[in-house]
């Protein structure tokens, strides 16, 4: 298979996009799985970790950077359902630290999906078949992203690919057609939300109108209740 079908770039327009890469990876990747991480400081690593476990089936609102403890571990709520193991290298001063985690059994625990933050800086642990996420700064609300896909899985790479180019082909869709969310200028991304990005800014703008906040510009004629 040609390289071009490891390889996908794209930009992730906000910080909900950036998790719903890590929500789309999960979903469709085969465990055990290991994503290799990297990015500058803020680039959007933790964000997406949340994505991956939400993907999983588990609570991305307990997924924060596991920075000073190096491994943090989040088990589904059944013996043989999905978990996420969330490391962060940046302060490992070797891949010897490694083995008190018992690295070598994540990567071969097969409900298990393995996520690292900072990579690089164990690369020569990092198995051969692996995931590769770099991120980085476009702007302060725009992410580049681009994904290497190592696995030795030609139709899981295609799947992969196919499922991020569409998503990506729908929010530049979206951008090129001015749809943001009048609440709160997110772009918007469910059909069935709009002209607003969810059901909560449609419920914020709602409310809006009981507490007054908006007023009509004219008063109201016959006319305004006529079908064009």
């Amino acid at each position: 298979m040609e390289e071009a079908t490891h390889l996908v770039r794209m930009d992730c327009p906000h910080e909900e996009a950036t998790e719903r890469i890590g929500e789309i990876v999960a979903e469709m990747v085969e465990r055990p799985a290991c994503i290799a991480l990297e990015g500058g400081l803020g680039a959007g690593k933790t964000r997406l970790a949340r994505g991956l476990a939400r993907g999983l089936g588990l609570d991305p609102e307990i997924i924060s950077s596991p920075t000073f403890v190096i491994h943090i571990e989040h088990l589904g709520r059944h013996d043989d359902s999905a978990c996420l193991s969330h490391l962060d290298a940046y302060r490992m001063r070797g891949v010897d630290e490694l083995e008190a985690i018992g690295f070598d059994e994540l990567l071969e625990d097969d409900r298990r999906l393995v996520a690292i933050e900072w990579a690089s800086r164990i690369e020569e642990a990092l198995p051969e078949s692996r995931i590769e996420i770099r991120l980085d700064h476009r702007d302060p609300q725009t992410r580049g992203l681009t994904l290497l896909d190592l696995r030795d899985d030609p139709k899981g790479r295609l799947r992969l690919r196919e499922a991020l180019e569409a998503r990506a082909g729908a929010w530049s869709t979206t951008l090129g057609g001015v749809r943001t969310c009048p609440t709160c200028g997110k772009t918007c991304e469910d059909p069935e939300a709009r002209p607003f990005c969810s059901s909560r800014c449609r419920l914020v703008d709602l409310q809006a109108w009981f507490g007054n906040e908006y007023a009509i510009s004219r008063p109201l004629d016959a006319s305004d209740f006529l079908d064009d």
